[in-house]
């Protein structure tokens, strides 16, 4: 598969945290951008990226030259995932697809795992197939091995991962595990939303928005660091705006065709590990109170029934408090696609900066 020039490539779930990073990035590229997104949406912020009457380089559209004619910024386009219709006419003249669909934080009733987050995202691998595009590039996740098949988010994810291997569209499956930006705000600060137009911890998920106003403000008011079980499994939490970057960079790459990639920060911490980053750059200590991990079990079990999404988070962080997620050779693969990895301190220092500054 050759890719040359300027591609035209679709994101989909441009909406959300890391689609919304991704698209951003492409933004500042020369590429082709179009934004898909539901009706339902708030499209304000990919609005925001447009400026009237600059290309993308910074330098005023030149009618005579064929870049910087260009309309600017990005396009945006209304679909819906489980609309076929929708979905073939925005895939029509793409040639690659970026798809970070997920319904971890739902914004409807209608957001269901098994709709959206399977169905939805077969839909756009079977338009993307029909519509001839040259390369899918798919947001999985590292998972907990046979785990995987008790979380809901992860095991349609691997249903995703075959049905776009079987389809015969050039491949990217990224393999992420936990991002910096989510897990450490439920460890007890708000920290992690600054300098942030978009956010997870934003979206209208009624479960997640009661428990996170409940702890937001625990390590800098309280100086309470919380987690889950003994705080000693290991994982490699990666940054969002890290992962983004291996979804720009991974566009039109033939070595990235046909792969699945595991990806992670430059670092294998713990709970506790990351309280000490806390520590350190608080300047103080902090009182940890730890949940015992069997209650984030029995609270999956006991929700499923009648919220399966949060159902979903008491399973992931029963699986995230008593099995390592650690990616082998993160480094190496972020240098092959020219990612440079955040480490966790350096995270903290750049949002407390931030926070500053205000």
């Amino acid at each position: 598969m050759k890719f040359t020039g300027l591609m035209n490539i679709l994101v989909a779930g441009s909406t959300g945290q890391l689609g919304y990073a991704i698209t951003k990035m492409l933004a500042e590229t020369e590429h082709e951008v179009t934004a898909l997104h539901r009706a339902s949406s708030d499209i304000a912020p990919l609005e925001e990226l447009n400026a009237s009457g600059f290309s993308k380089s910074g330098k005023v559209a030149d009618p005579d030259d064929p870049v910087k004619k260009r309309k600017t910024g990005i396009t945006l386009t209304e679909g819906d995932v489980l609309d076929k219709n929708t979905i073939e006419k925005a895939v029509r003249g793409m040639d690659v697809v970026i798809s970070t669909v997920n319904t971890n934080a739902p914004v409807s009733k209608d957001d269901r795992f098994k709709t959206t987050d399977l169905q939805g995202n077969i839909n756009l691998i079977d338009a993307s197939k029909k519509g001839g595009v040259k390369q899918f590039i798919f947001t999985s996740g590292s998972g907990f091995g046979e785990q995987d098949r008790k979380i809901p988010v992860m095991k349609y994810k691997r249903l995703v991962e075959q049905a776009l291997i079987d389809s015969g569209i050039p491949y990217t499956i990224f393999r992420p595990p936990a991002f910096m930006d989510i897990y450490f705000a439920f460890l007890g600060t708000d920290l992690v939303l600054e300098g942030e137009r978009v956010h997870s911890l934003m979206r209208p998920f009624r479960f997640s928005n009661r428990f996170f106003d409940g702890i937001r403000n625990d390590i800098e008011e309280k100086g309470r660091f919380n987690y889950i079980g003994k705080g000693t499994a290991r994982t490699s939490f990666i940054a969002v705006s890290d992962v983004a970057r291996f979804h720009v960079n991974a566009a039109g790459k033939e070595e990235a065709l046909n792969r699945i990639i595991p990806i992670g920060g430059p670092e294998q911490l713990s709970a506790l590990d990351v309280k000490k980053i806390f520590e350190d750059v608080y300047g103080g200590k902090l009182t940890g109170k730890s949940t015992p991990a069997f209650v984030m079990k029995v609270m999956s079990h006991l929700m499923k029934p009648f919220n399966p999404h949060a159902a979903n988070i008491m399973a992931l962080n029963y699986a995230g408090a008593t099995i390592d997620n650690v990616v082998d050779g993160a480094r190496e693969t972020a240098e092959q696609f020219g990612v440079e990895l955040t480490q966790a301190r350096e995270f903290v220092e750049s949002k407390l900066m931030i926070r500053k500054a205000r």
